[in-house]
């Protein structure tokens, strides 16, 4: 399962600073539910130190290439941190997507940009094991890639079984989304049932926080096809929380994109 391919043609009208910001910004989220979260984030614009107001796709990937390899002999020199391994993933990500938009000729390139991006993954998988974004990203970037997919759901594996173990119902979504992108029906049943049993016993119990019962509106209303359960549940966590905290934010745009309102998450209003 790949992403689709975006083809430089279909973005001129663009400008470029803001394509790359949405598609970062989204990242992990954007399996997670669908329009919906592609839609609400990604407002901000990265800067190119130096540059001129509209920067070209040659000077970001010469930008990001510098960024890769100054963080390239650092760790040359210093042990790995998570800290700098996070921001060499960041700049790796970017270079990924500027060649798959503008320089998409170059296959060979963009597979040298994966393997290196797949090995900082790794590097973090073994300094932290406990966190599941990482893996989670390992198999995006498999998938992404679209070589062997041995290696993506041998990750799945090891996600599936983290997740039982130390729920975490935000990377659990994304890889449901994830599951259900790559037409692996049995598998997506049992994490959708999982899933579901874990944040429906927190609610029901009055135990779940309003991050996990957002979490839980979003899988009822995105893959459970119980959308007045979903706004239910988001009406309550905007009655519970001040209309200025990002849970108060997050609540009120799902719930206007259920209700079909969507123009206000994509003027990020």
């Amino acid at each position: 399962m790949a992403r689709k391919k975006i083809k430089a043609k279909d973005l001129k009208k663009q400008r470029w600073a803001a394509i790359i910001a949405g598609v970062l910004a989204v990242g992990m989220l954007a399996s997670l539910g669908g329009v919906y979260l592609a839609q609400s984030m990604g407002n901000s614009t990265p800067s190119l130190p130096g540059q001129a107001n509209d920067p070209q796709p040659e000077d970001y990937l010469a930008y990001y290439k510098a960024e890769v390899e100054r963080l390239e002999t650092y760790l040359q020199e210093h042990e790995p941190t998570v800290p700098v391994l996070m921001e060499l993933a960041e700049n790796y990500r970017y270079l990924t997507f500027i060649q798959q938009v503008f320089f998409d000729d170059d296959d060979e390139t963009l597979q040298d940009y994966q393997i290196k991006l797949a090995s900082v993954y790794q590097s973090l998988i073994d300094l932290e094991p406990d966190k599941p974004e990482y893996r989670l990203e390992l198999i995006y970037l498999y998938l992404e890639s679209g070589g062997d997919l041995q290696p993506a759901y041998d990750q799945v594996t090891l996600l599936r079984q983290q997740l039982r173990e130390n729920p975490d119902p935000l990377v659990h979504l994304s890889l449901v989304g994830i599951l259900n992108s790559a037409g692996e029906k049995e598998l997506l049943e049992d994490d959708l049932d999982w899933l579901y049993g874990y944040l429906d016993e927190k609610v029901t119990s009055d135990t779940a926080s309003n991050e996990e019962r957002f979490y839980y509106a979003v899988l009822l209303g995105e893959y459970l096809d119980d959308q007045a359960t979903a706004e239910t549940v988001l009406l309550d966590i905007m009655e519970q929380e001040n209309e200025e905290s990002q849970i108060y934010q997050e609540a009120m745009n799902y719930l206007n994109y259920l209700s079909g309102d969507s123009a206000s998450i994509e003027s990020g209003e």
